[in-house]
């Protein structure tokens, strides 16, 4: 029982230790800079794709003016904030973690998997009507280069604002100038 006890104890500093060193990170100009670069890769990989495989369709999605802010402001939570925290923040090593770089991959690959393979197990479960999108190669390729992009991005900062901003982005992009939210909806 004992062991299980501290076991839990030290579970739970390594949680509260990554969050905190994730929020209280900022991230430095050179962080942002490759979140730009590696964000602009993204973009250039999976646009053209993406409008190849009609994944993308460029249409401005269907809601009000305060519709845009609300859907927006509610992207943030769900899914940057909430994924974010959970895929890279508490399940992989903070830069700070005496951790070589073998055994980052070693963690972080397996998490990247998971991390693409939630979204057609969330989509069979609990949002049924994204199916056919969250099953879509080109969307389980841009979401295993986005969650990618967003570990680099987090283990060379070790703040968790940078992949949030970048899940944010795209997501929000892709749902409203990019046909996303006509597809999710349909």
């Amino acid at each position: 029982m004992d062991n299980l006890r501290l076991r839990a104890y030290i579970t739970f500093r390594l949680v509260k230790h990554r969050l905190v060193k994730a929020v209280t990170t900022w991230p430095t100009w050179p962080d942002w800079w490759l979140a730009a670069q590696l964000t602009a890769v993204f973009a250039a990989i999976t646009i053209p794709l993406g409008l190849a495989t009609q994944l993308l369709t460029p249409t401005l999605a269907d809601v009000s003016g305060v519709g845009y802010l609300t859907l927006a402001a509610r992207l943030l939570i769900i899914p940057a904030i909430a994924e974010e925290v959970f895929w890279r923040v508490l399940l992989l090593p903070h830069r700070t973690e005496i951790v070589d770089t073998h055994k980052r991959w070693a963690v972080g690959l397996p998490m990247l998997g998971l991390f693409v393979l939630m979204h057609p197990l969330n989509a069979m479960t609990f949002y049924p009507i994204a199916l056919t999108t969250f099953t879509h190669p080109m969307f389980l390729l841009a979401t295993g280069l986005l969650g990618l992009f967003c570990t680099v991005t987090y283990w060379r900062s070790g703040s968790g604002w940078i992949p949030v901003i970048m899940h944010w982005l795209v997501v929000t992009v892709w749902l409203i100038f990019l046909g996303g939210y006509g597809r999710l909806l349909a």
